[in-house]
C-alpha cells in the first residue's frame, strides 16, 4: 500500500476552510453598491486569498489517481460513488431549498448536464476527470518532459487569452480542470525529487502579488463599471492558477514529516463532506443574519467558524450512521 501523503491532508484541510471562506465572501463581495467600498474590499481580500482551494483540490486528486495502475474494479466504483453523490446531492438541494427558502424548480432535466447547486459543479467535473482518468495516465506516460512544458505553456497561454474572448473562455474552463489535474501529478513529482524550501520566500511573495493584482484588477473594474467584477476570481485565471501553484508547492515541499496530528487526519477524511453539506448551513446564516450590516473583517471568520464547526459536526453524525454514510 502506497504510504499516505500527510501534506495533502493539511492542505485539504486548508481548501475545505477557504471554499467555505469563498461562499461567505460572495454574499458581501454581491452586496456591491449596497455596503461600502471598504467593505467591499475587505471582501475581495478573504475572497481573492481562498481562491486557491478548488485548484488545490483538483491537484491532490491528479497526484493520487494518475500514479496508479488502471484497476477496472476500482475504476467503476469510483465512478459510482460519484454518480451517486451527484444524483443525491442534487436532490437534498432541491428538496432543502423548496423547503427552506422556497425556490421551485421546473428544470429537472438541466441536472443532467449542470447541478442544482452552484457549488456542486466539483462532483461533475471530478466525475468526468475521473472517468478520462485512464487516458490522461496513458498520455502522461508517453510524454516527455519538454513537451510537458510545452503544453504548460499552452494552457497558461490559452488561460490568458480566455479573460477577453468569451468564447474561448466557455470552451477553456473544463480544459483547464483537466489542467489543474495533470499538473498536481507532475508538481508533485517534482517536489518530491527536488529540494525546494529553499525557495520558500519567492513562493511567498508570487502568491502574494498574485492575489494582490487580482485584488486590484476586481477592485478598480467593479467600482469603474458600478458593478460586482469577478473575473479574476475565475479559477482559470493566469494569476489564481500561478497562486495555486506556488502554495501547493510550498505546503508540500515543507512538510517533511511522517505523520500528523489525529485531527488533522480526521477533518482531511471529512473535507469532501463538509463541501457537500456546508451550502445549507450557509443559507441558515444568510436567512438569519443580515450580512452587510455585519463589518466583513468580523462578519466573514465568524460565519465562516460557524459553518465550518455545524458541518463538521453533521458530517461526523452522517458517517455514523450506515445507511447515510455513501452520500458523504
Amino acid at each position: 500500500m502506497k504510504k499516505r501523503e500527510y501534506a495533502f491532508d493539511i492542505l485539504r484541510v486548508i481548501a475545505m476552510i477557504m471554499v467555505i471562506t469563498i461562499h461567505v465572501a460572495n454574499v458581501y463581495s454581491r452586496s456591491f453598491g449596497i455596503i461600502s467600498n471598504h467593505s467591499f474590499a475587505i471582501s475581495l481580500i478573504f475572497n481573492t486569498v481562498s481562491r486557491v482551494s478548488v485548484p488545490i483540490f483538483l491537484m491532490i486528486s491528479g497526484a493520487l489517481l494518475l500514479d496508479r495502475k488502471f484497476n477496472k474494479e476500482k475504476y467503476l466504483k469510483r465512478l459510482g460513488k460519484f454518480l451517486l453523490l451527484i444524483i443525491v446531492w442534487d436532490i437534498i438541494y432541491l428538496v432543502w431549498e423548496y423547503l427552506y427558502l422556497g425556490v421551485t424548480y421546473h428544470k429537472l432535466y438541466k441536472l443532467l448536464f449542470e447541478p442544482y447547486r452552484a457549488h456542486l459543479w466539483f462532483l461533475y467535473t471530478i466525475f468526468m476527470l475521473y472517468a478520462i482518468q485512464p487516458i490522461l495516465r496513458m498520455i502522461l506516460q508517453k510524454t516527455n518532459n519538454i513537451t510537458k512544458i510545452i503544453l504548460l505553456i499552452i494552457w497558461l497561454a490559452f488561460s490568458t487569452i480566455s479573460m477577453v474572448n468569451s468564447d474561448i473562455a466557455e470552451h477553456f474552463t473544463s480544459f483547464s480542470y483537466i489542467g489543474f489535474f495533470v499538473i498536481g501529478k507532475y508538481l508533485y513529482d517534482f517536489i518530491k525529487s527536488h529540494d525546494l524550501r529553499k525557495y520558500n520566500i519567492p513562493l511567498i511573495i508570487v502568491i502574494i502579488l498574485c492575489d494582490t493584482v487580482s485584488i486590484v484588477l476586481n477592485y478598480s473594474l467593479s467600482v469603474k463599471y458600478h458593478m460586482f467584477y469577478n473575473l479574476f476570481f475565475a479559477y482559470r485565471t493566469p494569476l489564481i492558477m500561478i497562486a495555486s501553484f506556488a502554495f501547493y508547492i510550498l505546503i508540500i515541499s515543507n512538510y517533511k514529516k511522517d505523520s500528523i496530528n489525529k485531527i488533522i487526519s480526521t477533518l482531511s477524511d471529512l473535507s469532501l463532506g463538509v463541501y457537500l453539506i456546508h451550502g445549507i448551513f450557509l443559507d441558515v446564516t444568510v436567512k438569519s443574519f443580515m450580512y452587510p450590516a455585519i463589518n466583513p473583517l468580523f462578519g466573514i471568520p465568524l460565519f465562516v467558524i460557524q459553518i465550518f464547526i455545524a458541518s463538521i459536526i453533521a458530517v461526523f453524525i452522517i458517517k455514523k450512521i450506515k445507511f447515510l454514510n455513501k452520500i458523504i
